[in-house]
């Protein structure tokens, strides 16, 4: 199968895993195209811009600066950050519920800028021959205790892909979801304390984290296959079997 010539776009591709893919897919060819309200390390083949992707104008402003009139065939929607905090926690004896202000960015960073971008792009894609738009979502989409936020955005990144698959279709753009398990990134360590990672791991039938490879083949697969949109695939190792 040839390696299309034309652009990745990536939000949030600063991170440990964007970083993984960034350097995958820059080396096999490809023009990547960053997104990251962070810089990213030097990459060849990859351009990097401090990005608001919350910003519509500031995502249309790189498109048109970096890539112009070229064609833009995947969006991966990696941005976002893992928030854990339950409705209620008791501090210095008294119940405090969750603030909104932080359940709003929490919403923002992983549903409303793929909302942002995929729109921005999808506009970009429709001019210019179609394309496929991977979103990043998570197995906390159906529910997980102490992630309200978290869960309800990621929840809300699987109808948005579900409704933009219906409405880009007819322009030849392909939306589909990948639903994360556990992946062996700083991100994951950081969030969840060493005994409950292990324990899910436990639980999980193939025995081990996610890596970056996992998460690679499989945008790879949903790129490729142009009869594929609206699906949202768990890529978790079988823990929600």
């Amino acid at each position: 199968m040839s390696v299309p010539n034309n652009w990745i776009v990536i939000t949030g591709g600063a991170g440990a895993l964007g970083q993984t893919l960034v350097q995958s897919f820059a080396g096999a060819g490809r023009n990547v195209l960053v997104l990251d309200r962070r810089a990213g390390q030097h990459v060849p083949g990859a351009t990097f811009r401090e990005c608001d992707c919350l910003d519509t104008g500031s995502i249309a402003q790189a498109l048109r600066e970096t890539i112009g009139a070229e064609k833009i065939s995947l969006l991966i929607n990696l941005a976002g950050q893992i928030h854990n905090q339950p409705l209620l926690q008791i501090e210095k004896g008294k119940l405090r519920p969750h603030d909104l202000e932080t359940f709003r960015s929490v919403v923002d960073s992983n549903l409303s800028a793929v909302f942002t971008a995929s729109g921005a792009v999808a506009a970009h894609m429709a001019r210019t021959g179609g394309g496929a738009i991977v979103n990043l979502s998570s197995i906390a989409a159906k529910g997980n205790r102490g992630q309200p936020a978290y869960s309800a955005a990621k929840a809300g990144v699987e109808g948005l892909t579900r409704t933009l698959a219906q409405e880009l279709g007819p322009l030849g753009i392909r939306v589909n979801a990948l639903a994360l398990g556990f992946f062996d990134v700083p991100s994951t360590r950081a969030a969840m304390p060493p005994d409950l990672l292990e324990a899910y791991v436990k639980r999980t039938p193939l025995g081990r984290l996610g890596a970056s490879a996992d998460l690679l083949n499989a945008i790879i697969f949903l790129e490729s296959n142009a009869f594929l949109t609206g699906a949202v695939i768990d890529l978790d190792g079988g823990l929600r079997l």
